[in-house]
């Protein structure tokens, strides 16, 4: 209790002494909900903050044969919130393929279906039928009820489709025999403090916001079919036959790798219990989302890692993949490396979850305790993409940022791991990390500024604005305040808004309060204006014991300056500036080179600083 008043009292002092820095620009929607208590000014939830949450009971069965799927769900649903709900919005994300469906993404004509069918719905035993119910594309606006604050409700529903075959977008069918399922259920919309009910429809580019709740989830397949998913197995010993089991339990207390299904194991066919179908039963506690692979020919290579020492928890790593993607092989030991990095070292929080299973799919997708990665052809990719998606794990789903509205507040962290963890997790896979997204599209027309909300992101500049410019903002970031005080930082944000839904003012004040630093000047430069890098050496002046550097500003963002200094006995020297030296709005950096031997040539900028206009960044001695 004495921790949580200091804290307040110091972020209260602290946004006193900064009234008169600058102020960043905050939406309409955003003051609202500082006016009403629910966010506050320094970066942690208000006394009124507000969630609602939706527990889900699902009963689905997948045919492989015909890529059906019709399942049952029950839905317990809390109003949290103080207001009277007299609609309900739910997502019905398969309805991307439906004919009719409006999205920025190709679908074959083949795939296109008649999308989710809805067999019946009812709340709280009221029977809806389709003069309630009004399906636009992926959202469905169920009216004719009232949830008062505080209420619960009870959801049923009774659903099915057709799972696509091609044109696979973070689902569907991989090849024959193997499958991902993702988005396979009705579920009810985010209605949150700042928005009201998530409108955005899912269009195919975007990706998702969803409450947190508890799944219990009963799978049914086919027989000779293994299945992984988000959450806990809890019927193992009913679904594997002894020796799988006794594998399986065998990798989650190993430090090293386990094959728990190989080749040769597929071939002999005595992986699962021989019955007609099987019915896997897993179980997700305070998790946004669930999905599930489905194979009979993939093998498994798991292992496991403490992730808490205070605890022993351990968390196990999963491979699961095609055994002719030989790209796949490591890609275990990569994503426990991964895993590895999140709890010890960036941020050095435990691994949240109990396990991660990266799925060979035909994708790069993050869902909770899965991924569905490519089988890429360069050892880069495979190392970068692992990283990537394993650290999405913090970002949406631990911390469950609206990745619908704000992707960069999750792109921009996984990304920053793609540089960060790739020399620990591979140091023997060269790493040339490409800054082309932003060096050739920053401040073309298509660029905006980072905070533009991401349905609005098309063009040349897409990436960039959701992914990599984000990423060298905290990559700048982390090198101006000191690897301690960011990370220190970042885990006060991360545990502040665990299991709630952060906007990206509660990031920036989060980040203000706790280093006691007003960044505002930074995340205006970055994150509101139409960042342009660009840095030039304007000047070098020869005089009898040193050389005077000129470095000029020419693009808005703030940028580090790196300096290589050669000699001509080939010798080198660096000088290293942070973004600090910008942040009372200098133009240009006069840097003073004591020397008693020649200069041959002076470069500017280092491996991960972006720069529009490299042409400037060299100087060289015509002496």
């Amino acid at each position: 209790m004495l921790k949580q008043f200091s804290y307040l009292v110091f972020g209260a002092l602290f946004i006193s002494s900064s009234l008169c820095a600058q102020q960043l620009p905050v939406d309409r929607n955003t003051q609202k909900a500082l006016a009403k208590g629910t966010r506050t000014h320094m970066g942690i939830p208000g006394k009124k903050y507000w969630q609602n949450t939706g527990d889900y009971l699902i009963d689905v069965k997948f045919d492989p044969e015909t890529r059906k799927i019709s399942g049952e769900e029950v839905i317990d649903y809390v109003n949290n919130s103080p207001d009277t709900l007299k609609t309900f919005l739910f997502k019905l994300y398969p309805n991307l393929y439906k004919a009719n469906s409006a999205r920025n993404t190709n679908i074959a004509t083949a795939d296109l279906s008649d999308g989710v069918r809805i067999e019946t719905l009812t709340i709280d035993g009221k029977a809806t039928d389709s003069t309630m119910r009004r399906i636009t594309g992926t959202n469905m606006l169920v009216k004719g009820i009232a949830v008062l604050p505080g209420a619960h409700a009870r959801v049923t529903a009774k659903f099915s489709y057709t799972l696509n075959k091609g044109s696979f977008n973070r689902t569907g069918q991989i090849t024959d025999g193997s499958y991902f399922i993702a988005y396979f259920f009705p579920r009810i919309a985010v209605y949150d403090d700042v928005d009201g009910w998530n409108e955005y429809p899912y269009l195919g580019k975007e990706e998702f916001y969803n409450d947190y709740g508890n799944f219990k989830v009963n799978i049914t397949v086919p027989g000779e079919y293994r299945v992984w998913a988000t959450g806990d197995l809890k019927n193992t010993n009913e679904v594997y036959e002894p020796e799988f089991a006794g594998r399986i339990a065998k990798a989650e207390l190993s430090d090293s790798v386990v094959d728990v299904i190989t080749t040769e194991d597929i071939k002999a066919g005595n992986i699962t219990k021989k019955n007609s179908t099987n019915t896997w039963k897993f179980e997700a506690t305070n998790v946004t989302d669930f999905a599930f692979a489905v194979s009979a020919n993939y093998v498994w290579k798991a292992s496991s890692i403490m992730v808490d020492p205070k605890t022993k928890r351990r968390t196990r790593v999963d491979a699961v993949f095609n055994p002719d993607h030989k790209s796949y092989w490591p890609v275990v030991n990569y994503a426990r490396k991964t895993v590895e990095q999140i709890s010890y070292h960036f941020p050095g929080l435990p691994f949240p979850y109990p396990h991660i299973t990266i799925v060979d799919g035909l994708d790069a997708m993050e869902y909770p305790m899965m991924v569905n990665n490519l089988p890429f052809e360069d050892d880069k990719d495979v190392v970068e993409f692992t990283a990537h998606e394993v650290f999405h794990t913090l970002f949406p789903f631990y911390v469950g940022t609206n990745e619908t509205k704000y992707s960069f507040m999750d792109e921009g962290w996984a990304t920053l791991t793609e540089f960060l963890f790739h020399p620990k997790i591979a140091p023997d896979v060269k790493l040339d990390y490409d800054m082309s997204p932003v060096n050739d599209f920053a401040g073309l027309a298509e660029d905006v500024p980072v905070m533009t909300p991401t349905a609005q992101l098309y063009g040349k500049a897409r990436f960039a604005d959701k992914d990599l410019k984000p990423a060298l903002a905290l990559y700048y970031l982390k090198e101006m305040l000191g690897e301690k005080v960011f990370l220190n930082a970042m885990r006060e944000y991360i545990t502040t808004w665990a299991g709630k839904h952060p906007t990206p003012y509660d990031f920036f004040n989060s980040i203000n309060t706790t280093t006691g630093q007003n960044l505002n000047w930074y995340w205006k430069s970055w994150y509101f204006d139409k960042a342009i890098p660009d840095l030039a050496i304007s000047g070098v002046l020869k005089q009898s014991k040193q050389y005077g550097l000129t470095i000029k500003r020419i693009g808005n963002a703030p940028v580090p300056v790196h300096i290589t200094i050669i000699y001509a006995d080939n010798t080198k020297t660096f000088i290293n500036r942070t973004v600090a030296i910008w942040a009372k709005g200098a133009e240009a950096l006069q840097i003073n080179i004591p020397v008693n031997k020649r200069i041959t040539k002076i470069t500017l900028g280092g491996a991960y600083d972006a720069d529009v206009d490299m042409g400037n960044n060299v100087w060289v001695s015509v002496n």
